[in-house]
């Protein structure tokens, strides 16, 4: 298996204090905390309220309240704690853990981004005593920084916008599958059945239900079908939805505070200001794997089609790399004519600072020179191309052009920026 070189490694590291690991569940907050962080006792709160508890003399079920005495235990002899699945903990424990405070270090994790919410809430007894620290989906710089040290630039580019979710990095090895594109329609049964259930078990941390209309809404998503008006349209035709547009609105709202969608800024593109879209590249290939193919009827998805969903998937992955790059953030243009791939904005999102085209494929010169006109007829002050593949070819108006090599290169200096970052905390 290769593994992934995240940076949150070592802000975690260089972190102080008690602190609230969060995240959508499967990000890797576990791995990371059991791997790199040091502990003497770890519990891990089950749903039906009893715990795993792990430490020098190994792992075994206990009573809550008994792991619990042996989190305190440890924290008032100075020592660390982690308490997993911290959203499960009845709100009567906090006032133990609180009163326990400065002693040791307690490092609580929870799969639910519901639980920011309640522990930093006015009334918690937790507020002031934890600081809070998000997991998201692997970085795609720093998934392509560590993919590049075994495979050729092309490969990391591509494999990296799969192992951004590091919940496939057991189940597949880039230094030996060829296409991602072919190894995804592949594996699709398996893989299908794996999103859906991770899907549900992030519905179930929420304390919601996932029911036909909130998965009718993340497979549209998953089609490039992201305009609330559109979706209401589709949805009402099924006997899905009532209350239209602003009913689609508000289930777009809670899939983003649950970290499976994410709202982009869009750029001069008319009277719509939000492009909504799957966080997790991975995630919105396998429902649209589902909702194209029918793959888990039994259905074979066709390489083409899946070959364009990951090449949308790319632009983005790429776009937030170019984004952080420039210390802005990224956006969207659509129009009527043609869309713009990738726009960054300064951190505020008042004003433009790029614009790229970006291909998972290579451009010809008219498709170069055709994409930088347009670009350039929208006024931002510096426009790129970027391809996958190979190096765009050099035409007049182009500021730059990134190939694979410089991609790479790219990817690298930010993870390693980062990396120096977190290591002088």
């Amino acid at each position: 298996m290769l593994e992934i070189e995240r940076r949150e490694v070592s802000l975690l590291r260089a972190s102080r204090g008690w602190i609230l690991v969060y995240g959508r569940r499967k990000v890797g907050k576990t791995f990371v905390i059991k791997r790199y962080l040091d502990w003497d006792v770890y519990v891990t709160v089950s749903r039906a309220r009893d715990a795993i508890v792990e430490d020098f003399t190994g792992v075994r079920r206990a009573e809550l309240d008994a792991a619990l005495e042996m989190v305190s235990g440890v924290l008032s002899s100075g020592g660390a704690a982690v308490v997993d699945e911290f959203q499960r903990l009845p709100e009567g424990a906090w006032d133990l853990l609180a009163a326990l405070h400065p002693q040791g270090r307690l490092i609580a994790s929870g799969s639910s981004l519901g639980i920011v919410g309640r522990v930093f809430d006015r009334r918690s007894p937790l507020l002031g005593l934890i600081q809070p620290f998000k997991m998201d989906v692997i970085r795609y710089a720093d998934a392509v920084a560590s993919l590049s040290r075994h495979v050729e630039a092309r490969a990391s580019l591509e494999w990296g916008i799969l192992l951004r979710d590091p919940w496939i990095s057991p189940m597949v090895d880039p230094r030996s599958e060829g296409d991602p594109v072919r190894w995804l329609c592949d594996s699709a049964p398996q893989l299908v059945m794996s999103a859906q259930g991770l899907v549900g078990e992030v519905f179930t941390e929420e304390e919601r239900t996932l029911t036909a209309l909130y998965e009718s809404v993340m497979r549209l998503l998953a089609e490039g079908v992201w305009r609330p008006p559109e979706i209401a349209g589709i949805l009402s035709s099924r006997g899905l939805l009532e209350g239209g547009t602003p009913a689609v609105t508000g289930i777009l709202a809670r899939l983003s505070s649950m970290g499976l969608v994410e709202g982009i800024p869009l750029w001069r593109s008319g009277r719509a200001r939000v492009y909504y879209r799957h966080r997790s590249p991975l995630l919105s290939l396998l429902l649209y794997l589902e909702q194209k193919f029918g793959v888990s009827d039994g259905y074979s998805p066709e390489y083409g089609p899946v070959r364009s969903a990951f090449g949308r998937e790319a632009e983005y992955s790429v776009g937030e790399m170019l984004a952080e790059r420039l210390g802005g953030r990224m956006a969207h243009h659509v129009s009527e004519r043609k869309d713009v791939d990738v726009v960054v904005l300064d951190a505020r999102e008042r004003r433009v600072l790029a614009a790229y085209e970006v291909k998972l494929g290579g451009f010809t010169r008219s498709e170069a020179r055709e994409a930088v006109e347009r670009m350039r007829g929208l006024g931002p002050p510096r426009v790129g191309l970027a391809s996958l593949r190979d190096e765009p070819p050099a035409v007049e108006g182009a500021d730059e052009l990134l190939g694979p090599k410089e991609l790479v290169d790219i990817a690298r200096q930010l993870h390693e920026s980062a990396l120096e970052s977190g290591t002088r905390g």
